[in-house]
């Protein structure tokens, strides 16, 4: 019991602990998530489905989606997908969650969409490729650290045909400001999200000011188990994502305040970007020609 405490008191070092699987691989979590995805009540896990439709209209000019080939990473139930597909793209989904990817099966059936879905973990397994627009929509690489974004940015270019371009969004600096270290300990906390049964649930929120970062760490403690949440959350300067993506090997075409196209701001809450695959093997610096849509 000592070391549990002694642990809980001690600020976390950076990504010291990964835990985003367990999320989708606990049965009522995963059950959870999907409905917290599907929830038009609030933007916890995926966005209202009026913003998703702007996001997918305003990709959609940018990037004339009809007969494109396109790959939606941590796809989850298909949101994005179904929309992307009813745009003309031929599409692909992957996700590693099992839960998440039966649903939007079923959705993509019902609907008679020719949508292609794999589970796979998009940093480790392996990726399709040969195509000409890769997403990761709603901060996926927020939640990951600098050497898993340096990964998975490499393995994104990887992924594209020549002159293929990725579209990802990142929460900004506006959106780190909202938030506050805390410590709450309720009975069942967040009205039984964590688990079916009886738990107390105990949420320790930190801020690394001087690396942007924030942290919301859970206990959950039930009648016969204990089990832990790290829910890391990076912030974004534009400076900042723009030379991890030319460190990736990609160029920023148009950077924006969100996804719907919203003009960027000093202190945004989003920050949305298309970037296209440099063509040369030695990349690195800093590229200014791109567009900032103020």
């Amino acid at each position: 019991m000592y070391d549990l405490f002694h642990d809980l008191s001690v600020r976390p070092k950076p990504f010291s602990r990964y835990t985003a699987k367990t999320l989708w691989t606990r049965p009522h979590l995963a059950e959870q998530m999907l409905n917290y995805h599907l929830n038009q009540d609030t933007d916890l896990a995926s966005r209202k489905v009026e913003t998703i439709d702007r996001v997918v209209s305003w990709l959609d000019g940018q990037l004339q989606l009809s007969n494109k080939s396109l790959c939606d990473l941590g796809c989850g139930p298909g949101l994005y997908t179904q929309r992307f597909a009813t745009r003309g793209a031929d599409v692909t989904g992957v996700d590693f969650s099992n839960y998440t990817l039966n649903y939007a099966k079923q959705e993509a059936n019902k609907s008679g969409q020719n949508i292609l879905y794999i589970n796979a973990d998009y940093l480790l397994d392996k990726l399709p490729k040969s195509f000409d627009v890769v997403t990761l929509i709603y901060c996926d690489l927020c939640a990951l650290s600098y050497k898993q974004r340096s990964t998975l940015l490499k393995r994104m270019h990887n992924m594209l045909n020549p002159g293929g371009k990725i579209v990802i969004d990142v929460a900004g600096i506006g959106s780190l400001k909202q938030k506050q270290e805390q410590t709450i300990l309720e009975d069942k906390l967040m009205g039984g999200f964590w688990a079916s049964g009886e738990y107390v649930g105990l949420q320790r929120s930190y801020l690394y000011k001087s690396e942007h970062l924030a942290l919301d760490r859970y206990l959950i403690v039930e009648p016969n188990e204990s089990w832990q949440i790290f829910n890391w959350f990076q912030h974004f300067t534009p400076d900042r994502l723009i030379k991890e993506l030319n460190l990736s090997g990609f160029e920023v075409a148009t950077m924006v305040g969100s996804l719907s196209g919203e003009p960027l701001q000093s202190e945004s809450e989003f920050i949305g970007v298309i970037a296209h695959a440099k063509q040369t093997k030695n990349v690195g610096g800093d590229s200014r020609s791109y567009q900032i849509i103020t």
